[in-house]
C-alpha cells in the first residue's frame, strides 16, 4: 500500500512538472451573476463553457435585476462577480457610468452588432439574446368570459375597448423593467402628452398592476385574468413546456429588449470573463437560450425560437434607451398619478 501511495504522489509530481499550469486550470472559475431563473438552459451554457474552455461557471441567481445591480455596487472595493449576464441594456449604462465594469469588444460580435444596438458601442455591455413585448390571453377564459363577441386584443389600442374594463394584468412600471418598457414604448409610438391619455385609460382596463412582474403570467394561466401583457418568452415557456391554454400577438410598434453580459471591473477572473463573453455571442450559447429558454438570438446564425417570428420580421418602436434611462424617475412617478396607483 505505501509502495502504491508513493507511486500516486509521483505520478501527480510529475503531471505539475510537466504541465504547471493543469492544477490552476483545474481549479479556475468565473462567478456568474444573473436573473434569469431558467436552470437547465443556464446549465447548459455553462457546462459546454466548461468543457470548451476548463473554465467552471458558478452562478448566483437572482431574479431581480435592481438586487443584482445593487450587490454589484455593494461589493466594488472586493468584486465577488466576474460577470453581470444578463441584465437590461439600462442597468448596465447605469454601472458603466459608475465605472464598476470593464470595456472589452468580443472579436466574435456579429456583423453590424453596434450599428443594430446590440452591443455598446464603448464595450461595456455584449448583447446576445432579446425577448419582445406581446399582448397574451387565456383561450379557456377568454372564451368563457366573451364568446365571439370580443375579438383578442392584437393591438396596443385594442387593450383600451371598453370591453376589457378591469379584465387586464400588467407589470407595474415603477417596480418591474416590462413594466416600464411597456410605458416607455407607449411615449415612444405616441408622444408623451398622448401617452399619459393613453395610460389614463388602459390603467382602467387592468384589475392588477403586479408588483413582482412574473405573477401576470400566473394570473393569466389561472385564468384569473382572461387577457394581460409580457415578454414572449415567458409566454412561449408557458404555452408550449407547460401546456398552458395560451395564445398570443405581437402587437406593431412594439419593444424588443435586449439582454446584455457585462464584465465586472475587479472581478477575480478577468480572461475568464473574456471568455465569457465570447461564448454567448457563439452559436451554440444563443441556439440553446432560443429552444430552452425562448429568448430571440442576436447571432444571425441561430433561428429564432418555436412559434415566434425572427426580430426582423417584427414592427419595432424606435426605443430611446438614453431618453428612457434619464426619465425613468419622472416617468414612473407620473405613471403613479396618472393611473391612480
Amino acid at each position: 500500500m505505501k509502495k502504491y501511495l508513493n507511486m500516486q504522489m509521483a505520478a501527480a509530481l510529475l503531471a505539475l512538472t510537466l504541465f504547471p499550469g493543469a492544477s490552476a486550470i483545474a481549479q479556475e472559475k468565473i462567478v456568474v451573476y444573473t436573473v434569469l431563473p431558467i436552470a437547465e438552459m443556464n446549465r447548459r451554457i455553462s457546462d459546454e463553457f466548461t468543457k470548451r474552455t476548463g473554465v467552471k461557471v458558478e452562478y448566483l441567481n437572482v431574479p431581480a435585476v435592481g438586487t443584482l445591480a445593487a450587490r454589484i455596487r455593494s461589493e466594488k472595493d472586493r468584486p465577488r462577480a466576474d460577470i453581470f449576464a444578463a441584465a437590461p441594456i439600462d442597468f448596465q449604462e447605469a454601472l458603466a457610468k459608475d465605472g464598476l465594469l470593464v470595456s472589452y469588444k468580443s472579436p466574435n460580435l456579429y456583423p453590424d452588432a453596434v450599428a443594430k444596438g446590440y452591443v455598446d458601442p464603448k464595450g461595456y455591455w455584449t448583447g446576445w439574446i432579446a425577448t419582445a413585448t406581446a399582448i397574451f390571453w387565456n383561450t379557456t377564459q377568454f372564451n368563457k368570459e366573451f364568446g365571439d363577441k370580443v375579438a383578442h386584443p392584437k393591438t396596443w389600442d385594442d387593450l383600451l375597448k371598453p370591453e376589457f374594463k378591469g379584465k387586464l394584468v400588467a407589470a407595474n412600471p415603477q417596480t418591474s423593467a416590462i413594466g416600464f418598457i411597456q410605458l416607455a414604448t407607449q411615449v415612444f409610438r405616441l408622444g408623451e402628452d398622448k401617452a399619459w391619455e393613453y395610460t389614463k385609460t388602459f390603467s382602467a382596463n387592468v384589475a392588477q398592476f403586479t408588483p413582482s412582474a412574473p405573477i401576470v403570467v400566473a394570473l393569466v394561466e389561472k385564468g384569473e385574468a382572461p387577457a394581460g401583457v409580457y415578454w414572449l418568452g415567458d409566454i412561449l415557456t408557458a404555452k408550449l413546456n407547460r401546456g398552458q391554454p395560451l395564445d398570443y400577438a405581437i402587437p406593431p410598434d412594439n419593444a424588443v429588449a435586449i439582454w446584455s453580459a457585462s464584465i465586472v471591473k475587479g472581478g477575480p477572473n478577468p480572461e475568464g470573463a473574456k471568455k465569457f463573453i465570447d461564448f454567448l455571442t457563439s452559436e451554440y450559447a444563443q441556439d440553446i437560450a432560443a429552444k430552452v429558454g425562448f429568448f430571440h438570438p442576436l447571432n444571425p446564425k441561430v433561428a429564432p425560437p418555436v412559434g415566434a417570428p425572427s426580430i426582423a420580421d417584427m414592427k419595432v418602436a424606435k426605443y430611446d434607451m438614453e431618453w428612457a434611462t434619464a426619465n425613468m424617475d419622472r416617468v414612473r412617478k407620473k405613471w403613479g398619478e396618472v393611473s391612480g396607483q
